[in-house]
């Protein structure tokens, strides 16, 4: 089949344009979108590559030769730069100077010009790494899980091993793909695989800027504005998966519910300034105390939840033990005036409770209502744990016991129907806080 050079050239010079101007118009719309500045650069600049081409085949023989090859070289240099103010990295101004220069320079050693393999050499061997390079920016960017962005890749990686197989070709090929001869067809086969890695380049890059954009927006209505924690919304949505997930792999999963103690008188007193710093607080302490692959939610007013994945009830405990002390231990200043931030929490855990979002939910209510009611810290089953003294002994350290209510103190309660354990601890300056968690057991008892 014929493939007409001039036309293809043409016809990629006229779709670049196009390209250039509407990137050029998405980056006025949005200046913060500055990598659309750097494409429309990227496709004027591919504009300028093929008018000198077309000028030196097919107008002015004596224009001088090799500047086409480094503006196209200069292009490639700006992908780079377009890719990595995409990952929300600052440009290298010196590739995008320093490769074309290199090609200008060998240009003028004498003889260069009138050698095509030396021309095919260098070229690749600047060409390739640029879009190489490209390639990597948008994987080291890779935890933003865009659809695009793998497509985007590859076809970098394409246009990379397309530039350096001519390195290859060198002494088979006619030119461009090698150093023999040109032949018409070859150049307009040349021309045609760039015009179809320039049109889905295109294609990719609005589509990766759109997901990002949905992205941004899905986040933005499943995050609570004034804590930053994720909302019941991202509570229902995530939650949900977590425990189908689960389910599948047959994994335990803990749910740790936290009510704010004294919220309300808190905010009666200092007012809706001094419970938002109090909220704001609380979630900068849970957010430290729990680990990177947790899950931290405001369902609303001073409660919130945490989905601890693959978590069995003694991991979830000692994980409610660090954020209970540390909770306990923070203090905040509202105006003048220090204040402690203290919480209780309820424990329910897929393991006793089943995959259920709502039996967590509902259980781990029930465990924070009981420690809220009177006890800090709640066993919540028919007995309590077996490796209580050792958690005892444990506690000693940051928590001093009170004699009159240390130990195990049993009592029914008829909504959770089942008895609840309740440890009575308080801290150095007397404090009381608490955690509540589901324990297995073959009877109810207690000890004084």
């Amino acid at each position: 089949m014929q493939i007409d050079g001039f036309t293809v050239v043409l016809m990629g010079l006229l779709a670049r344009t196009l390209l250039g101007v509407l990137f050029l118009v998405f980056w006025l719309r949005d200046k913060r979108a500055v990598w659309f500045l750097w494409w429309s650069a990227i496709f004027f600049l591919g504009d300028v590559a093929a008018l000198f081409y077309l000028l030196n085949q097919f107008a002015f023989s004596s224009f001088p030769f090799g500047y086409e090859v480094a503006i196209l070289i200069a292009a490639i240099a700006c992908c780079w730069q377009g890719a990595r103010t995409f990952e929300g990295r600052e440009p290298l101004w010196l590739p995008v100077l320093v490769a074309p220069t290199i090609w200008m320079l060998a240009c003028l050693v004498p003889g260069f010009l009138e050698t095509a393999s030396y021309r095919v050499v260098l070229s690749s061997l600047l060409l390739a790494p640029l879009a190489a390079m490209s390639g990597v920016e948008f994987w080291r960017g890779r935890e933003e899980r865009l659809p695009s962005r793998w497509a985007i890749i590859l076809l970098f990686a394409s246009l990379s091993i397309f530039f350096a197989s001519r390195i290859a070709l060198v002494g088979v090929a006619p030119f461009p793909f090698g150093a023999q001869p040109v032949q018409t067809n070859w150049v307009g086969a040349f021309s045609l695989i760039l015009f179809l890695h320039t049109i889905i380049l295109a294609v990719l890059i609005v589509a990766m800027s759109r997901e990002r954009l949905e992205r941004e927006q899905m986040l933005k209505a499943q995050t609570d504005l004034l804590t930053g924690a994720f909302n019941r919304r991202a509570f229902l949505a995530y939650g949900e998966r977590l425990i189908m997930r689960h389910r599948m792999a047959k994994k335990p999963l803990c749910l740790l519910l936290f009510d704010l103690d004294q919220f309300k008188e808190l905010n009666d007193r200092f007012g809706h300034v001094g419970g938002d710093q109090f909220l704001m607080r609380f979630v900068a302490v849970a957010c430290s105390n729990i680990r990177p692959g947790d899950f931290l939610f405001r369902l609303g007013g001073d409660e919130f939840c945490c989905l601890l994945p693959e978590t069995d009830a003694g991991e979830a405990l000692t994980i409610a033990e660090r954020m209970c002390r540390r909770i306990a231990s923070t203090t905040i200043r509202i105006g003048d005036e220090p204040v402690n931030v203290t919480a209780s929490v309820g424990i329910a855990s897929t393991d006793r409770f089943g995959y259920s979002l709502d039996a967590l939910l509902y259980e781990a209510d029930i465990a924070t209502y009981a420690a809220k009611a009177g006890t800090k810290w709640l066993w919540q089953g028919p007995t309590p744990p077996a490796p209580a003294q050792s958690r005892k002994s444990r506690l000693q350290p940051a928590c001093r016991l009170r004699s009159q209510g240390a130990g195990f103190a049993a009592r029914r309660d008829v909504s959770s129907r089942h008895a609840q354990f309740l440890l009575r601890l308080s801290d150095p300056v007397g404090r009381r806080f608490g955690c509540g968690s589901p324990i297995s057991g073959r009877r109810p008892c207690a000890r004084r």
